[in-house]
Parts: structure tokens; sequence; C-alpha cells
């Protein structure tokens, strides 16, 4: 479970540092 969790954290922080310059 705990792995999961990291591989989401990941995710989410690739997504955010993917489209944060096409938003801003």
């Amino acid at each position: 479970v705990a792995e999961t969790t990291g591989i989401y954290g990941l995710i989410v922080a690739l997504i955010l540092l993917f489209a944060n310059p096409f938003m801003g």
C-alpha cells in the first residue's frame, strides 16, 4: 500500500511539473 502511495505521489508531482508551464 505504501508503495502505491509513493507511485501516486510521483505521478502527481510529474503531472504538476509538466502542467505548470502550460497553465502558467
